[in-house]
């Protein structure tokens, strides 16, 4: 059985199509400046042309991984301020008689965070 050659350049146009499609990738952080040239992988010295596009390849592959990872992180904490606002908010509301039905909620939130977070509900920073 023969092995058919890797062809770099429409797996790497592909990504690129991909990249374009996913919603929020350009909010990723800028990566560090590259100066083009395609990188060896660990343990695999770049000899030949085929080395060279399989680097290519893996090389796109994880840039993509690492924007996807920097943009869903940046989603992420957006979110956790969110909700951490809208716990602080229940919280003082639930101080006053008027709304005391929000205490068993403000509670499971603060349980819910101590079990996500190993530690409890940090207070809330002064504006």
């Amino acid at each position: 059985m023969a092995i058919k050659k890797l062809k770099a350049e429409p797996i790497l146009r592909k990504l690129a199509e991909m990249r374009k499609s996913i919603p929020y990738l350009d909010e990723a952080p800028p990566r560090p400046a590259h100066d083009g040239r395609t990188t060896p992988l660990d343990g695999f010295p770049l000899e030949t042309a085929e080395d060279f596009e399989y680097a290519a390849v893996a090389e796109g592959l994880q840039s993509l991984a690492d924007d996807l990872s920097a943009v869903i992180e940046q989603k992420r904490a957006r979110l956790k301020e969110h909700a951490l606002e809208v716990y602080y908010t229940a919280e003082e509301l639930a101080r006053d008689p008027e709304h005391a039905d929000l205490i068993p909620l403000v509670e499971r939130m603060r349980q819910a965070y101590q079990n996500d977070y190993g530690r409890p509900i940090p207070p809330r920073k002064k504006a």
